[in-house]
C-alpha cells in the first residue's frame, strides 16, 4: 500500500513521474470507499488523470451484503483466469493492492467519457456498444470451469442483497437500511397475496429457479454509471465488487430494473437485442424455454433487488413512476400465474 500511495514508486506502471496532484472527491456510492483524483505529470510534460479508490470489505456494506472478504474488484485484477475480462471491456485499471484488510485500485479517470448523471435515455448506439460488451463477456464464460471460484456472487447472494429480508440481518452500517425498510413495507401494501409470496420466499430456495440454466460471469452491478464508452465504441467497466457467476439475464435484470430512465428502447426491446447480441457471441441460438427462464430469472432478481424503491417512487405520484412499477408487478404475475415447472420452488 506504501508503494501504490507513492506515485514516485509507480514509475513501472505510470511511466517517470514528476510531480503528483492528489485531491479527495465525493461519490454518489453508499459502499463508505474513500476516492481521490491523481493529477500526475509525467516527464515531458505529459498529464494523466487517475482516480485512486481505496475500500476497506469489513466497513462496506456492498461487501458484507454479498459475502465479500476478499475484495472482489481487487482479486479479479489478481486472478489471471479472469484476464479475458477484458476482451469484453476495455480496461481502466493501472495498478492493485490487496493488504490488511483493505483494497486499493488505481484507475484511469474516465469523467469525460462516463454517462451524464441524469435520468434521461442513453442513445441507442451507446446502449448497444454496453450490451454488446455484457454479451461478450457473457459469452467468453458461458459454463466456464472458472465459475467455481469461491469468491464470485452467487444467485441467492443477488436475490438477497436489496431484498424484503435485507434489513433483518444486523448489518450496522447499511447506509440504506430505513429507505429499503419502509420501501418494502409499501410494497407488499399494494401487491397481492401471490406475488407477496413469491417476493416473501427465502432468496436460496427462490435462487434454484436457476438451477440447470447456462451460467457464466456477470459484471453484478450493471448500472450505466458503471460504463463509459471511449472513442471506437469501445466500452470500460468499473465497479466490479459484485462480479459474480449465474445466469447471464441475472445482469439483464439489475440493468433494466436500476436503469429504468435512461434506456434507449422499451424494456422488451432492450432484453431482445441482448439476446441477439448474446446468440452472436455465442454462435449458437438459445431455445425459445431456455430464454424464457433465463428471463424470468433475471426479472425476478431485478425485483428482488430494486421493486422497493419502484414502490418509493409512487408516491412523487408520477405517471412515469406508476408505469414503471405497473409494468415490474405484470412480470411477476406472468410468473405467479405460469410457472415454468422444471424450476418451481420445491420441485413442483
Amino acid at each position: 500500500m506504501d508503494a501504490l500511495l507513492d506515485p514516485m514508486a509507480l514509475d513501472k506502471v505510470l511511466g517517470v513521474v514528476e510531480g503528483v496532484r492528489r485531491i479527495p472527491f465525493a461519490t454518489n456510492g453508499y459502499s463508505g470507499s474513500v476516492h481521490e483524483r491523481w493529477e500526475v505529470e509525467r516527464r515531458g510534460g505529459e498529464r494523466l488523470n487517475l482516480v485512486l479508490k481505496r475500500t476497506r470489505p469489513t466497513r462496506d456494506w456492498t461487501a458484507f451484503r454479498t459475502g465479500d472478504t476478499v475484495g472482489r474488484e481487487a482479486v479479479l485484477l489478481d486472478t489471471p483466469e479472469l484476464a479475458g475480462v477484458w476482451s469484453a471491456f476495455h480496461c481502466p485499471y493501472r495498478a492493485y493492492v490487496i493488504q490488511d484488510g483493505e483494497i486499493a485500485v488505481l484507475m484511469d479517470d474516465l469523467s469525460e467519457h462516463l454517462f451524464p448523471d441524469v435520468d434521461e435515455p442513453i442513445t441507442l448506439a451507446h446502449e448497444d456498444v454496453l450490451l454488446d460488451a455484457l454479451a461478450s463477456l457473457h459469452a467468453k464464460y458461458w459454463n466456464s470451469e472458472v465459475l467455481g471460484l469461491p469468491w464470485l456472487v452467487t444467485p441467492a447472494k443477488f436475490f438477497a442483497v436489496l431484498g424484503p429480508r435485507s434489513v433483518d440481518d444486523g448489518e450496522p452500517f447499511f447506509a440504506l437500511s430505513d429507505i429499503v425498510r419502509e420501501g418494502w413495507r409499501s410494497v407488499f401494501a399494494r401487491l397481492p397475496s401471490d406475488i407477496a409470496g413469491l417476493l416473501s420466499t427465502p432468496a436460496e430456495a427462490l435462487a434454484k429457479r436457476c438451477d440447470g440454466l447456462p451460467r457464466t460471469l456477470l459484471h453484478g452491478d450493471a448500472k450505466i454509471a458503471n460504463f463509459a464508452v471511449l472513442p471506437g465504441d469501445r466500452c470500460a467497466a468499473i465497479d466490479w465488487a459484485w462480479t459474480g457467476a449465474g445466469p447471464a439475464t441475472l445482469d439483464l435484470g439489475w440493468y433494466l430494473a436500476v436503469n429504468a430512465g435512461r434506456l434507449a428502447r422499451p424494456k422488451e426491446a432492450v432484453s431482445a437485442r441482448y439476446r441477439a447480441l448474446l446468440e452472436s457471441r455465442l454462435g449458437a441460438g438459445l431455445s425459445a424455454a431456455v430464454w424464457e427462464q433465463m428471463l424470468d430469472v433475471g426479472l425476478l432478481c431485478g425485483a428482488l433487488m430494486l421493486l422497493w424503491s419502484k414502490a418509493t417512487a409512487l408516491e412523487s405520484g408520477s405517471g412515469e413512476a406508476a408505469t414503471e412499477w405497473e409494468w415490474w408487478v405484470d412480470q411477476l404475475h406472468r410468473q405467479v400465474q405460469s410457472p415454468h415447472p422444471d424450476l418451481a420452488i420445491g420441485g413442483r
